[in-house]
């Protein structure tokens, strides 16, 4: 019985000075070292807030407390940016993508986006819901307060994005489409900050902001002071080919697909192609923004990161702060979960991948 008292006792010192020697080499790898942060969107933009937040409540789980430096390698709707780092990218763990995801790039297979998204290392992912919004006086001679003064409109709406594979330029275009409102489309903006400037100088009229910039700047910015109001947002993929209303959004900001039942009937949907890319683009609301290093990044620097990743979407303070901000809670996913999401996501029917493309390309010209 001492034999084994003694021999357990031994096992699990060992273990103690194992798990010791782990944590030790973990604080030294990033010990006074500078990791380079990524944004795929420029400074101000909904993408650079969201992963400031983020990294300053992940910063104390990185052992070794290393020095961020943020640096924006913006343009092509977040495309620049992912070619960078998958094909420039430090591999040695000092550089580091916090993205909006260039999903449809890859879904449509743009020849833009030069890299695989799934050949990334998935540090960790959020997920957030996009509301539209427009100025009160996109119509002349209305003000506009809800959905309903819009989709019977004859007046074309001016609406911005940031290129013509962003989700948000296809969504929008689909949008206007599906429900037949006249639309004018100006591309090519590097951020959701500078297509909310162009609002306020009256350029445009409408575009779509994820919850961490309507929340974050829309509100303050358009809501509050009476220039714009909340119309719908994209919604969340349901049963039976439908998009359901997101538990994360307001119940007076409908869904898409309650805004063309509104107008068209009960049970009525857009065209096939259009209803199928409207319903791909909601399900990459799962993971709109990405924390991610390049392919063949040391595993150690990803292991980390990772760990990290995981204590900071339960630390209370990052979960409360979340909250505040982007007006719901946190929806994530671990490194692991969005590695394996990745690939579900980007993979659809060939025909719908040429449709987008050439729904796309019709943009650029």
């Amino acid at each position: 019985m001492k034999f084994v008292k003694a021999s357990t006792f031994a096992i699990l010192a060992g273990a103690l000075v194992t798990a010791g020697l782990a944590g030790s080499a973990n604080a030294q790898f990033f010990k006074g070292k500078r990791v380079n942060i990524i944004i795929n969107y420029s400074a101000g933009g909904n993408t650079d807030i969201q992963g400031r937040m983020v990294m300053r409540h992940m910063k104390k789980y990185i052992p070794g407390n290393p020095r961020l430096v943020f640096r924006h390698v913006s343009g092509a709707g977040g495309v620049v940016g992912a070619n960078f780092l998958g094909e420039a990218g430090k591999t040695n763990g000092s550089m580091m993508g916090v993205f909006t995801i260039p999903i449809m790039s890859q879904v449509m297979k743009a020849p833009e986006l030069r890299i695989n998204l799934a050949d990334f290392h998935y540090v960790g992912a959020i997920g957030q819901q996009t509301i539209s919004h427009i100025r009160k006086d996109a119509i002349p001679g209305k003000s506009i307060k809800n959905w309903k003064d819009l989709i019977n409109t004859k007046h074309p709406i001016r609406t911005g994005g940031h290129g013509p594979a962003s989700s948000k330029d296809l969504r929008t275009r689909m949008f206007f489409e599906a429900l037949k409102i006249p639309n004018k489309h100006v591309t090519g903006y590097k951020s959701g900050g500078k297509i909310r400037a162009a609002i306020l100088k009256n350029e445009l009229d409408m575009t779509a902001d994820s919850l961490a910039g309507y929340y974050g700047r829309v509100v303050a910015q358009l809501i509050k002071p009476g220039i714009s109001v909340p119309i719908w947002h994209v919604g969340t993929p349901g049963p039976g080919n439908s998009i359901l209303h997101s538990p994360s959004v307001p119940k007076s900001i409908p869904a898409f697909q309650a805004i063309y039942e509104a107008k068209f009937g009960k049970g009525k949907l857009p065209p096939k192609m259009i209803w199928d890319a409207i319903r791909t683009i909601a399900a990459t609301r799962e993971m709109l923004r990405i924390l991610v290093f390049r392919k063949g990044t040391n595993p150690k620097a990803v292991k980390i990161m990772r760990q990290a990743w995981a204590k900071t979407i339960k630390d209370k303070g990052f979960l409360k702060e979340y909250e505040k901000v982007n007006g719901s809670i946190f929806i994530g996913k671990t490194g692991p979960e969005a590695q394996k999401e990745i690939n579900n996501i980007v993979t659809v029917a060939p025909d719908l991948q040429k449709w987008l493309l050439d729904y796309a390309n019709a943009a650029r010209h």
